[in-house]
């Protein structure tokens, strides 16, 4: 099961995945006010879910601001791929650039991961898709047996991440979708960081930037 509660001023989708056990994954933790982080810390203590991990699809601000405050919380490190290191180093000019607060970063606890890494959960599991190109570190998280994927800014219902940031790349973005994005099942749900879910068929059918 997925739940997605949208959160901060550049309306990102934070992702609540659990099972029938009761215990959770929180994929990229954007809470960014006291309300919204009231309002995740609600969802999970009304749905009685038990956090055992927390994640990030990729190290731009927008998605990671609510880190300091929720890997506390829960005592957990904040897992992402090694190669957002670069990113997190640019996490304060990130910060004021876009005008986001990243109060408790200094001490987030991180803890690496990689391609094809399994992340378990209850009864359930994600794999690791290593999907570079909207920025270095970027991953998604694919639920194989319940046929939803999240992808952060890799793609969106008819459109792509952007690639003109830091560590972006189009033609890798390119490379990441076509590989391995678009080799999963066509009945795949996408679960994006900004704005409505989409499916592997339709996008492979109807987005612009790929055809």
């Amino acid at each position: 099961m997925i739940s997605v509660l949208t959160f901060n001023h550049f309306e990102v989708n934070c992702s609540v995945i659990f099972d029938q056990t009761k215990e959770c994954v929180l994929v990229d933790v954007c809470c960014q006010t006291e309300s919204e982080r009231k309002e995740l810390l609600d969802f999970i203590q009304k749905n009685e879910l038990q956090v055992k991990h927390i994640l990030l699809t990729h190290a731009h601000i927008d998605h990671v601001c609510g880190a300091g405050f929720i890997t506390k919380e829960f005592n957990l490190p904040l897992e992402l791929h090694k190669d957002g290191d670069t990113m997190i180093g640019l996490l304060d000019a990130q910060a004021e650039m876009m005008g986001f607060n990243i109060e408790g970063m200094e001490d987030v606890k991180f803890k690496y991961i990689d391609k094809n890494d399994i992340i378990k959960y209850g009864n359930s599991e994600l794999i690791v898709l290593e999907t570079p190109g909207h920025c270095a570190g970027s991953v998604c998280f694919y639920n194989q047996k319940e046929s939803f994927v999240v992808v952060g800014d890799v793609l969106f219902q008819n459109s792509i991440g952007r690639t003109d940031l830091p560590t972006g790349n189009f033609d890798t973005l390119m490379k990441s979708i076509k590989e391995n994005l678009f080799t999963l099942p066509d009945t795949t749900f996408v679960i994006s960081g900004h704005g409505p879910a989409t499916k592997i068929g339709y996008e492979k059918e109807n987005n612009p930037f790929i055809n």
